[in-house]
């Protein structure tokens, strides 16, 4: 337990002075953290012998954030970027034929999908209007669920919720996490974004309390999938970068959603 605390306070010094800082710095960080959360899948795919092309996609996540990370980023890029990853994959698997080659193209593109593209949107909603507090106010809300849906599953949380993917989650555990959700992210727009009013914090807080456990859960599944505990021991008492952000991943695409569509668009930001 002290060797997880330790980590976790270590964790938020470094993530608050990456996050704070922002420019090449921000960029550096989560372009590290996705080149190590590919080489997790990597290492864990290898273990029921897809083997999946590590470089190209490290390679090809590098070249999407740093375009991601200038203010007129182009969202239409991303599709280019889907596109060259299927073109390459199919000329590398064209030249370099093996039996489990269109398996290994698929794991390889979900990959990319599952990591870069998720990935970006912390990058993406960085650099938009207060992108510093709106970063803080998804982790802030994210942790909030993770802290939430743990303390209410071991105290009150008796119905399973996923049994087959995650014996220990209950559907307790998942309604706590997502009051909590709602709790943090009204809190936290009182005290840092009085622009966003109590009705939008309150339905932020419950889209962020639900794709932040489908995200916990969905890399439960992979794990399942790999017969595996954690995806590596990079973070001492937590496991990898994705055991760590599984939850972040999913919710800072549907938070970017969130912000530029009903925010923005409404005038509120």
């Amino acid at each position: 337990m002290i060797t997880r605390i330790i980590s976790a306070v270590v964790g938020i010094i470094l993530l608050g002075y990456v996050i704070n800082t922002g420019g090449w710095v921000f960029y550096a960080a989560i372009s590290f953290l996705n080149i190590c959360a590919l080489y997790e899948l990597r290492s864990a795919f290898s273990k029921k012998n897809i083997h999946i092309r590590f470089f190209l996609n490290s390679a090809l996540a590098v070249v999407l954030f740093y375009c991601a990370s200038f203010k007129n980023f182009d969202f239409i890029l991303t599709y280019l970027f889907a596109i060259l990853l299927l073109m390459f994959e199919f000329l590398y698997n064209i030249i370099v034929s093996n039996e489990n080659h269109l398996k290994d193209m698929v794991f390889s593109v979900f990959s990319f999908l599952y990591t870069s593209f998720l990935f970006m949107s912390i990058i993406l909603v960085r650099n938009i209007s207060l992108g510093l507090k709106l970063t803080w106010w998804i982790f802030i809300t994210t942790w909030a669920c993770d802290t939430g849906a743990f303390f209410s599953g071991m105290i009150i949380g008796k119905t399973a919720l996923a049994p087959a993917v995650s014996p220990n989650k209950t559907i307790e555990g998942s309604l706590g996490g997502i009051l909590s959700s709602v709790a943090a992210s009204v809190l936290y727009s009182v005290y840092f974004l009085p622009e966003i009013n109590t009705l939008h914090a309150i339905l932020f807080g419950i889209c962020i309390g639900v794709v932040a456990q489908i995200g916990d859960l969905s890399a439960s599944f992979i794990k399942r999938y790999c017969q595996i505990k954690d995806f590596s021991n990079i973070i001492p008492g937590h496991g990898g970068i994705l055991d760590r952000l599984d939850s972040a991943l999913f919710s800072f695409p549907v938070a970017y959603i969130f912000i530029k569509l009903l925010l923005q668009k409404g005038g509120l930001l």
